[in-house]
């Protein structure tokens, strides 16, 4: 009995790290509408200035694909950014599977962000990606 429960845990405990926390401190729904990659990129389209896309992935990783006009603030570690976006911006972040961003998000909001949105990873990302020179 006690082997069987101790294989039924093992079994469960990989898909207890699927269910990462979800940020989202975005006013008006705002954060619905982003959810998508269809959503995303109607915001990114139409060039909202209080939304600032963040990639919290290393910069190599940047550089080799992103998404348009997102900027690079790697582990959402903005001490190290030149010109960081004010606290009054409203940030969606993004890593490359989704695991990183969560951690990030917790980072910026400690760090005095109230608007912060974890979009998950870069591979739902259908669309073009913008390259960067290193």
């Amino acid at each position: 009995m006690k082997r069987s429960s101790f294989i039924a845990l093992l079994l469960l405990l990989p898909l207890s790290r699927l269910a990462w926390p979800q940020i989202d401190t975005f006013p008006e729904g705002l954060g619905k509408k982003i959810s998508t990659p269809e959503g995303l990129r109607d915001v990114i389209e139409s060039k909202d200035p209080r939304i600032v896309i963040v990639d919290v992935r290393p910069p190599d990783e940047y550089a080799a694909g992103h998404i348009p006009t997102a900027i690079n603030i790697p582990g959402g570690l903005t001490a190290d950014i030149k010109d960081p976006p004010a606290k009054d911006k409203y940030l969606v972040l993004y890593c490359l599977g989704g695991r990183r961003s969560p951690t990030a998000g917790e980072k910026m909001l400690a760090d005095g962000y109230k608007h912060v949105f974890v979009w998950g990873g870069i591979v739902n990302w259908p669309f073009p990606k913008e390259i960067s020179a290193n």
